[in-house]
């Protein structure tokens, strides 16, 4: 049988061409881009040879993120996030295996190599746990029955490293107005800077980095005060977004933002955020780092989109905020918010203990 080939029709689409019995067919790839067309084109190549169904053993790795990608991932941010720890650390090093050849020797070595720099630059056990976790999620999503590539009971067991101590890192009102100021000050003109904009957001809503970046002006309501993360059509997920008021503080901000705008997002692109916050926080002085080399990205500085959020958290929880507000402002589970945040907030609410003796009881002089 001749190897299909990928040819674009007269409107773009593109489509896999073949014959079978000397009579030509052709398979939509379903999209005009170049890219995703080879993508969803290595997939259909996969599912449609002759391999044992079932059988771990004939599957490679690299087999099993081409279906992943293709059916899963979509584009968004997290998973271009997924793509480059893909690209970067999981191919090389299981890209070439079979599925079945996926054990705790192979999963050791990774570890050794992320941990000791041997590959990319040199990470912690945790960081290793979730790249781990996604070789997890890819491998379970290709062994769905739905998928017809192999049995989940092919699968190996294996253990993953270790979670480190949770990061409890938040910033104090002086921190947070130090943070601010800096970006402010860090303007390359009169309109609020991106790394302003994502700060007040950040601080005063909790919400995650990737809610913020997806935002558009749409879904920021001035009339009933209302932001509404989540994105309509949006596969729902563990990390729920939520709709949250807009404060005091953040509305004018978003005026100002909504007036300077120049396109739909509210962030105005959906690219990095990392290394600008980075470079905020050493304008404010959260790290030594006085000068970073043209063209270098800057070294971490303990302050990032994550401890944004937790700082909000934190705030709301020290101000007696209930942790079941919390948990639904985060879009988290009030386990796992009272797991985090409980120590905040004690367990009998003010005023209780003072029942007690009513005041009656007097000490000694």
């Amino acid at each position: 049988m001749p190897t299909p080939v990928l040819k674009p029709d007269s409107k773009g689409v593109y489509y896999a061409h073949w014959s079978e019995d000397r009579r030509s067919k052709r398979k939509s790839m379903g999209t005009a881009s170049r890219d995703e067309a080879e993508t969803r084109f290595a997939h259909w190549l996969i599912l449609r040879t002759n391999r044992p169904e079932g059988d771990a053993t004939i599957y490679t790795v690299a087999d099993c993120w081409l279906v992943y990608s293709a059916k899963h991932l979509g584009k968004t941010v997290t998973a271009h996030g997924m793509t480059r720890t893909w690209e970067l650390h999981l191919q090389p090093h299981f890209g070439v295996l079979a599925v079945s050849e996926v054990n705790q020797a192979a999963v050791d070595a990774y570890e050794m190599k992320r941990t000791t720099g041997r590959l990319g630059r040199r990470v912690k056990p945790q960081t290793v746990r979730k790249e781990l976790a996604q070789l997890v999620a890819m491998l379970n999503f290709c062994a769905d029955p739905r998928r017809k590539m192999f049995s989940a009971t092919l699968l190996e067991k294996w253990n993953l490293p270790p979670n480190g101590e949770a990061r409890d890192r938040w910033l104090r009102m002086e921190e947070m107005q130090r943070l601010l100021s800096a970006a402010a000050r860090m303007r390359r003109g009169e309109k609020l800077s991106r790394g302003e904009r994502f700060l007040w957001i950040a601080l005063e809503t909790a919400a995650r980095k990737e809610a913020i970046l997806d935002l558009t002006w749409d879904r920021v309501d001035f009339e009933t005060n209302t932001i509404h993360f989540d994105v309509p059509g949006r596969v729902k997920t563990k990390k729920r977004r939520a709709a949250v008021s807009i404060s005091r503080a953040l509305r004018p901000v978003l005026e100002r933002a909504y007036r300077e705008r120049e396109n739909d997002l509210v962030m105005g692109n959906k690219g990095s955020i990392w290394a600008t916050v980075q470079w905020i926080a050493i304008e404010a002085g959260f790290s030594e780092q006085a000068k970073v080399e043209r063209g270098k990205k800057p070294k971490a500085t303990g302050i990032s989109p994550h401890v944004l959020r937790h700082t909000a958290a934190t705030h709301m929880a020290r101000a007696g905020v209930p942790l079941w507000t919390i948990a639904k402002v985060l879009g988290n589970t009030l386990a796992m918010v009272e797991r985090v945040y409980a120590k905040w907030t004690p367990d009998d609410p003010a005023g209780t203990v003072d029942m007690i003796s009513a005041g009656v009881l007097e000490p000694a002089e």
